[in-house]
Formats: C-alpha cells, sequence, structure tokens
C-alpha cells in the first residue's frame, strides 16, 4: 500500500474494511499530506479473541483520520467511540441503497404452505440458528412453513447439520447467491431478519422495497428505518419462540401482512431514491475534493 500511494499519489484514500483500515492508517501516517476517509458499516467488531486488540489499534490510529463515512445514522453514533482523540473530523452517511419497484409485491394471499424467505452471508451473526429453530417450532406445532434462505458462507454446512437434527431439513432450502434475489423472494408470504448485529443491513432494505411483509430483529440501519407495525414486525434478538409465534400471528391477518408490506415499499421509494442519493453523492463529492487535508 504504501508503495501504491507513491505511486498514484491520491489525494483521498477511502478504507472500509477493519483490516484496511488498520493498515492504511498505519501508512497514511507517513503521507500526511493525502487525505483520510474511514468508511464504517458496522457498529461492533464480532465476537472474537482479536476483537480487543483491533479495538485497541482503531482507536490508537483514528488520529490520522480526517473524515468519517457510515452507510448509516446509527453505525455513525455508534462507531464513534472508536476516535477518541479530539481533533476536527467531518461525518457523512453515504446511500448504498437506491430503491427499485419493478418486482413489488401486489398478491399478498397465502395458499398452500407458508413461504418464508431470508438473505444474506452464512455467519455466525446473522442468526439463521434461529430461523431453523422457529421453523422446528412451527412444525411442532402443526404450522405447514417452508424456508428459503439466499447467500452463501462458512456457515452453510452447519445450518444444513442443524435442519437435519430439528428434522426440518425437508423444509429448508440454501438457494446460494442469485443476483437481485429480491425479484424471486417477492413471490414468498414473510421476510424473516435475525441478525444480532448489522451495518445498514441491505437485505431488509430490498425485502421492504418490494413490498414483502417482514419480521425482524432491531439492529443496525434497522434502527434508522424499520418501524414496529407500521413497516415490518419486531422480534428479540436469538429468540426462536418469539419469532415463531410472530410468524404465526403474521400468517392468518392478510391485510395487515398487506399493510406492512406496502407501506415497507412506499417508505423505501421515498427515502433512498435515485433523486436522493444523486444529491448525496455530489454533496460529499463536492465537498471532499474542495476541501484541504485536515492536519491532526
Amino acid at each position: 500500500m504504501a508503495r501504491l500511494i507513491r505511486q498514484v499519489r491520491p489525494e483521498v484514500v477511502i478504507l472500509s474494511l477493519k483490516q484496511a483500515n488498520i493498515i492504511g492508517r498505519a501508512v497514511l501516517m507517513f503521507n500526511r499530506d493525502v487525505r483520510c476517509v474511514a468508511f464504517e458499516h458496522i457498529a461492533r467488531l464480532e465476537r472474537r479473541p482479536s476483537v480487543h486488540f483491533y479495538q485497541f489499534l482503531l482507536r490508537a490510529l483514528s488520529i490520522r483520520v480526517d473524515e468519517v463515512w457510515a452507510d448509516c445514522p446509527t453505525t455513525l453514533r455508534k462507531t464513534r467511540s472508536y476516535y477518541p482523540w479530539p481533533r476536527q473530523r467531518r461525518e457523512a452517511v453515504v446511500p448504498l441503497f437506491v430503491a427499485s419497484r419493478e418486482a413489488a409485491k401486489c398478491n399478498y394471499r397465502i395458499t398452500g404452505p407458508i413461504k418464508l424467505v431470508m438473505a444474506g452471508r452464512f455467519v455466525r451473526r446473522k442468526r439463521f440458528d434461529v430461523a431453523i429453530d422457529a421453523l422446528a417450532l412451527l412444525k411442532s406445532r402443526g404450522v405447514d412453513a417452508r424456508c428459503t434462505i439466499f447467500g452463501i458462507g462458512p456457515e452453510g454446512p452447519a445450518m444444513l447439520a442443524r435442519a437435519e437434527a430439528a428434522n426440518v431439513a425437508d423444509r429448508l432450502c440454501l438457494a446460494g447467491f442469485v443476483d437481485k434475489w429480491w425479484r424471486e423472494a417477492a413471490q414468498h408470504d414473510i421476510f424473516l431478519q435475525t441478525s444480532e448485529a448489522e451495518g445498514f443491513c441491505l437485505v431488509a432494505a430490498e425485502a421492504m422495497m418490494v413490498g414483502l411483509p417482514m419480521i425482524t430483529t432491531v439492529v443496525g440501519g434497522l434502527n434508522d428505518y424499520s418501524a414496529h407495525d407500521r413497516n415490518a414486525v419486531h422480534v428479540p434478538i436469538g429468540e426462536a419462540a418469539a419469532l415463531a409465534d410472530a410468524i404465526a400471528e403474521l400468517v392468518p391477518d392478510e391485510a395487515r401482512r398487506r399493510r406492512i408490506g406496502t407501506s415497507a415499499a412506499e417508505q423505501m421509494a421515498e427515502l433512498y431514491s435515485a433523486e436522493t442519493a444523486r444529491r448525496t453523492f455530489h454533496e460529499i463529492d463536492t465537498r471532499l475534493f474542495a476541501a484541504s487535508p485536515v492536519k491532526g
């Protein structure tokens, strides 16, 4: 990276992943004329043995950051603890999502088995295990529900093993990566989001965009754009019984599912239009390249 900066001589370097932030900030300590932007995507680090070491390095090197971007207001607010050094530092929420209505859901009638749908990378913090346990609880109550999950990741085999152990493997479909997955998802009845930590949570926004009634935990950006019983149904983190109850309550109420789904689609179209994104990016671009580097 040091060699690349010497060759390219950029005005601005934007650092995204935590590892990139640590390396990039360290290198930029020796390139004070380059403006450093840290792009935050999640409010907290995953719970791993190295988490405290990462936190120490990020906080120590934050003195080199001139500007902080975040994918949503909640991420921006909660990551401020990673910047303890008192200094002038600009902040911005950068839109990563633009709503489209090309595949909006219009039929909310449920016929046959309940079609649940999820999406995301198969990692532990997404808590797909909770949805699998809820599927087993619904089966024990005589509720015929099937769940399709779009995505890939290291937890895939563990998810299948859990479904086998709970005797619901025949009701679970891991559909793999599908570009614009929400087009197929719009044919399902209810979207589930079970994460214990998120940034903006793109898949939730996409599900809401197409009018899927959503049952979700309230994490990350969902604090900013979801409201219980208005455009989503909120459930506690990690509680399969609460998730199963919420599904069972929502299924027989077509009017409520329609109201929640259409309200979600309308809100996404209003908050995340192409025009809003263009305006925000123009403002950030103008400010970023008009500004001289802030010396720390």
